[in-house]
């Protein structure tokens, strides 16, 4: 996989409201504070022009890296979301006006933000190549060739929460907190990288006809669980069991509405997969009836 490496100042400052909303904690309680009333006050523009904010602040922050001007941004992600039904000026100017706002708190709060941004990716970055190419080799074996991208972005935002990373398939992209130290040392966040990227080709025909609307999105942050931590004991980076099941869906996703003993069903999913007995197609879709209906998961992109 060809990777893109890019910091965004603008995907930060939207990555704070949308983290806000998914309920993730913050590392820094007085950063929180600080921006807290410009936070709430950017979701509820979105929400007071009729759009939802659940599916708006994911795609802001995953098109924000492409483009300069507020407003434009602003335009952009609500045709996305609309189609022609686009909003009025006066409310883009609105929103607009909110995210300005929004910046200027952020960028009060972090005075370095934008630079900071810059010296965070090479060590990432160098983390990555010593492992990731092996890492995502071996993903594309336990699942199918076609399971990988070819090419993707990596949109570096500012680690408000302490670690975290969003999936944007449409965009084909991912964006993932600069952290400068791995929070949990046995699941660096590289390997979080890992999980991130190979979810993003899950859009494919093959694979979303399989689901119905955002169950794709629930359906793949779960099925690549067990799958980059098969890939990544085989690369020696970390083990697939049980307890490390539990501590990454903590960690990385934190899907509401799971019963307690989820972690064994799935890794019991995951070894009837790996016993070569059904395609990874077919896989996903028994994964998808295991999965309660009414399950929701921070993950959102």
């Amino acid at each position: 996989m060809i990777l893109r490496w890019k910091p965004s100042f603008s995907a930060s400052c939207i990555h704070a409201p949308a983290c806000l909303l998914e309920g993730w904690p913050w590392a820094n309680t007085q950063v929180a504070k600080t921006l807290q009333q410009s936070r709430e006050a950017f979701v509820s523009g979105i929400e007071a022009s009729g759009l939802d904010a659940c599916k708006a602040l994911p795609l802001f922050t995953g098109l924000a890296a492409e483009y300069e001007s507020n407003r434009q941004l602003v335009e952009i992600a609500t045709l996305r979301l609309r189609g022609a039904s686009a909003l009025s000026p006066a409310a883009l100017e609105r929103i607009a006006s909110l995210l300005s706002d929004l910046k200027r708190v952020c960028l009060d709060a972090q005075p370095g933000l934008e630079g900071e941004l810059e010296l965070r990716i090479r060590p990432l970055r160098e983390q990555w190549e010593a492992r990731g190419p092996g890492l995502l080799s071996q993903i594309a074996k336990l699942a199918d060739h076609q399971f990988i991208v070819p090419t993707a972005e990596v949109v570096l935002v500012h680690p408000w929460v302490g670690g975290h990373g969003r999936t944007h398939p449409t965009l084909n992209r991912v964006t993932l907190e600069a952290v400068l130290a791995n929070p949990r040392p046995e699941f660096p966040e590289p390997l979080r990288l890992g999980w991130l990227l190979s979810q993003l080709n899950l859009d494919l025909p093959r694979y979303a006809d399989l689901f119905p609307g955002r169950r794709k999105r629930l359906v793949a942050s779960m099925a690549t669980l067990p799958l980059v931590l098969c890939a990544a004991q085989r690369v020696e980076w970390a083990e697939l069991s049980e307890t490390s099941l539990e501590q990454v869906m903590a960690f990385w996703t934190r899907p509401a509405g799971m019963p307690d003993d989820f972690s064994q069903q799935l890794l019991d999913w995951w070894k009837t997969y790996e016993s070569g007995k059904s395609s990874w197609p077919v896989a996903l879709a028994a994964l998808n009836q295991m999965l309660p209906k009414a399950t929701s998961e921070a993950n959102r992109g």
